[in-house]
């Protein structure tokens, strides 16, 4: 069908592109290379749940994963769930909570399973791994057309490497239309959150790097500091969850919340006064990985402070995710997440009023600065968002997928040979 409406989607860029075309079904037609023509390096745009700038572009074709393939359907004797890959996250854990089960998504529920294919961090990844940790089998299509099929326990060895590429690296080669997951039971979760100052940040990161698995530190620096420490109760009687939530009380801001599970939690609370929803912005996100900070907090909370004097507009900000635990001993090497020794998932985020060129360009060359100044903490890129359309594609890909990259590219040669998908 022709695009005569945007695409509705929760980014505003990619809501604002003007669409060569939107397709709702993945068939035969979709891999004809004369689709898609290569002066202007045109690709198909896949959009799963809409939250990033590369689901739609001017001029291209995007394939819109969520209205035919959104089906969600619990096995209760496994307690796995299979999805569509147009299935948003927020509706996952919806339909597993009426089950009393969960998934670890992440900070927000609008993503769609492209959340899960890139690696996926959540507040519950500590003691549950990445999304991609918990994947049991795929359905989908490699970038030439060929159906595939993979289930965990039975995979050749032809398909390992396909199998590891697709937890981490998935958009590249392959349209994933149907995800089998592990699940969760659902438990209580005990929020600590409030304001606090750059000081308290320091204390709160260097108490955080002591965390048990099941607690996790989540920030974000816009105007003021906002942090949630995130603690599932598996078991109301555990002594070191106590213990180290104690040593929180000394901060007077923060406030105790209690929630019967983590489906009922809404983080960034309106008081932020965040700019992401603003409908005459169009903004640009990069995620960082780095290992713990240690020694180092002083300095990367002054550096910190330096980035935030010197943001262009108030709709910039830095946020941060612990990860750790689980994340560092899962599926050691079987995926294409290649950084498993980082504790932090930091990210810097600009935004702009859409149609200024000039104040695009002061937002982006803040984020290229800031990133600049906190490689020393955190070198390598978690690739939620893809950026082929930045400078800075190619450096976020290679920091990506590090020691992997190569493959990738062999991947990329073998199953989409005419690049009918995002280029690496």
């Amino acid at each position: 069908m022709k695009n005569n409406s945007l695409l509705k989607v929760p980014n505003i860029n990619s809501k604002d592109a003007k669409l060569k075309k939107l397709i709702y079904e993945v068939d035969e037609s979709l891999f004809h290379a004369d689709n898609y023509s290569n002066e202007e390096f045109e690709h198909l745009c896949i959009c799963s749940g809409g939250t990033t700038s590369s689901c739609a572009k001017n001029g291209f074709t995007t394939l819109d994963l969520r209205k035919n393939y959104s089906k969600i359907h619990l096995d209760k004797k496994t307690n796995l769930v299979t999805i569509g890959g147009g299935v948003i996250m927020g509706d996952l854990v919806n339909h597993l909570q009426k089950h009393n089960r969960s998934f670890p998504i992440g900070l927000s529920k609008l993503p769609g399973a492209g959340y899960i294919l890139t690696g996926g961090v959540s507040p519950l990844s500590r003691a549950y791994g990445l999304a991609i940790d918990n994947i049991e089998s795929i359905k989908g299509f490699l970038g030439n057309g060929t159906f595939i099929s993979l289930k965990k326990n039975q995979i050749n060895p032809e398909e390992q490497l396909i199998w590891e590429a697709i937890k981490g690296a998935a958009p590249f080669f392959s349209i994933i239309t149907e995800i089998e997951l592990k699940t969760i039971q659902s438990n209580p979760i005990k929020v600590i959150e409030g304001f606090v100052n750059l000081n308290e940040l320091s204390e709160i990161i260097k108490l955080s790097e002591e965390f048990p698995e099941n607690i996790s530190l989540q920030w974000i620096y816009a105007q003021k500091i906002y942090i949630y420490i995130f603690a599932e109760l598996n078991n109301l009687e555990d002594k070191r969850t106590e213990q180290n939530l104690m040593l929180l009380d000394k901060f007077p801001a923060l406030e105790k919340q209690f929630y019967e599970n983590f489906n009922k939690i809404n983080f960034f609370p309106k008081e932020l006064n965040l700019y992401e929803l603003n409908a005459n912005n169009h903004s640009e996100v990069i995620s960082l990985l780095g290992e713990d900070l240690k020694n180092d907090i002083p300095i990367f909370i002054k550096c910190l402070g330096e980035i935030m004097d010197n943001k262009p507009n108030n709709s910039c900000y830095i946020a941060s995710q612990q990860l750790g635990g689980k994340t560092k001993k899962l599926n050691h090497g079987a995926s294409f997440f290649v950084h498993r020794k980082s504790t932090w998932k930091p990210w810097i985020y600009a935004s702009w009023k859409k149609n200024d060129l000039q104040e695009k360009e002061v937002a982006l060359e803040w984020i290229y600065k800031s990133w600049s100044k906190l490689k020393r903490f955190y070198p390598n890129i978690h690739l939620a968002q893809l950026h082929n359309h930045l400078n800075s594609h190619e450096e976020e890909i290679t920091l990506a997928f590090g020691n992997r990259m190569n493959e990738l590219k062999t991947l990329k040669n073998i199953f989409d040979p005419q690049g009918i998908l995002p280029p690496l």
